[in-house]
């Protein structure tokens, strides 16, 4: 087996519940009155813990998203009696905001639990394997180090949660781990979090205008002042080139966000390679059964 298969097949099983998991979020969130970045920053704050939140902290997971836009999101919460600010900088949550988050988990961990895609046995079999490979990412050296992962495990439900959330947990730290290991791989170059996200969005898809970039990445909350200034530092590096309105990625560009892609492989697939070949074999089957006795979204009403 290729090693390489591991996470794709992890992404892969963790977008399969999504069509499930996501009219219970929709729900939830217009029952809180959050938007959903509001709610998922919400969910994150107790990963902080006993640090306050900060637009600091959050650009250390996300370093792709504007500062002023995570900083608008927290202003939010703490309109809407979620968050209480605390020094200059931080927010820490309000009983309001503990119950909310309680009442979204809640409704998750019961949607989870009435889906079983394997046999029960097979269920703890794979989550116990999981649990194992966690534990491995969770002592990795530095680099890539932890940070991400350490955080996402602070979310862990206990034993005492439906397997399928224990399995979710777990699907939601290799994400994280892999974020550590993404980070990591390009932290060295000396570029900002808004330039790097616009480089993989043109090495992965065709050219496109500044315009273009802005809305695709409008999730970010980046300003059109802000792409500009992004571009014109990716052009600088050589790692972008302009033709009229038109900005593609160059051969150096596509060489260096190639590199940082295996780079990324290869942190993250360091605490694999301690595991026997025919578990990782018995894992990746696993997973893949897993993905597949997932049922369709009809199939659950």
């Amino acid at each position: 087996m290729d090693l390489k298969d591991l996470y794709p097949a992890i992404e892969a099983a963790s977008l399969a519940i999504s069509p499930i998991c996501e009219p219970v979020i929709e729900k939830k969130c217009d029952e809180l009155g959050l938007s959903r970045q509001e709610t998922f920053i919400l969910i994150a704050v107790p990963t902080f813990e006993p640090e306050p939140v900060s637009v600091k902290l959050l650009n250390v997971r996300s370093p792709y998203t504007s500062p002023d836009h995570y900083r608008k999101l927290l202003d939010n919460l703490s309109v809407k009696g979620m968050l209480q600010p605390v020094g200059l900088e931080g927010y820490r949550l309000t009983q309001r905001g503990l119950e909310g988050i309680k009442i979204f988990l809640n409704a998750l961990y019961v949607t989870l639990s009435g889906i079983q895609p394997l046999p029960v046995t097979q269920m703890m079999d794979l989550a116990s394997r999981l649990k194992d490979f966690a534990d491995a990412c969770l002592q990795a050296p530095d680099p890539p180090g932890t940070w991400c992962i350490r955080h996402s495990r602070r979310l862990d439900p206990g034993i005492r949660a439906p397997m399928m959330a224990r399995i979710d947990q777990f699907f939601d730290e290799f994400r994280a781990y892999r974020d550590d290991a993404h980070l990591a791989a390009w932290r060295g170059y000396e570029v900002n979090g808004h330039a790097w996200d616009i480089l993989t969005h043109l090495w992965a898809g065709p050219e496109a205008t500044p315009e273009m970039l802005n809305q695709a990445l409008g999730r970010r909350g980046n300003s059109m002042e802000e792409t500009l200034y992004a571009v014109d530092e990716l052009i600088i590096k050589g790692w972008v080139n302009r033709e009229t309105d038109k900005l593609r990625i160059t051969a150096f560009g596509r060489e260096i966000r190639k590199t940082a892609e295996d780079t990324t492989d290869r942190y993250f697939l360091m605490p694999f390679r301690g595991f026997q070949q025919n578990e990782m074999e018995r894992a990746l089957e696993l997973i893949d059964d897993y993905r597949q006795g997932i049922p369709r979204l009809s199939e659950t009403r």
